[in-house]
C-alpha cells in the first residue's frame, strides 16, 4: 500500500482508503465506494460516494468536485 495526495476527485478509485483532506484527519478513514460518476443511476449530479468506517456497504457521505477539486486530498490506495 501507498499513501499518496491526489487534487481531484477524478483520480480517486474504488478501494482507495481516503485518510484526510485539506490538512483534516478522518477519525477511521472513508473507503471510496464507486468513483467518480452519477450520485445515482441517471442522476445528472456526478460524485464520489464513501462507505462509513466499518464498511458494511453504508454510503456515509458523497464528495462532489465542486467543493473538493483542488484541495489536497490525503489517500491510502492498496
Amino acid at each position: 500500500m501507498q499513501t499518496i495526495t491526489v487534487h481531484r476527485l477524478a483520480d480517486l478509485r474504488r478501494g482507495d482508503r481516503i485518510i484526510g483532506y485539506d490538512g483534516h484527519v478522518y477519525v477511521g478513514p472513508r473507503t471510496v465506494a464507486s468513483p467518480l460518476g452519477p450520485i445515482e443511476p441517471g442522476s445528472p449530479v456526478h460524485g464520489v460516494r464513501l462507505e462509513a468506517p466499518g464498511g458494511q456497504g453504508v454510503i456515509e457521505r458523497v464528495l462532489y468536485p465542486s467543493q473538493m477539486d483542488g484541495r489536497p486530498i490525503e489517500v491510502v490506495r492498496p
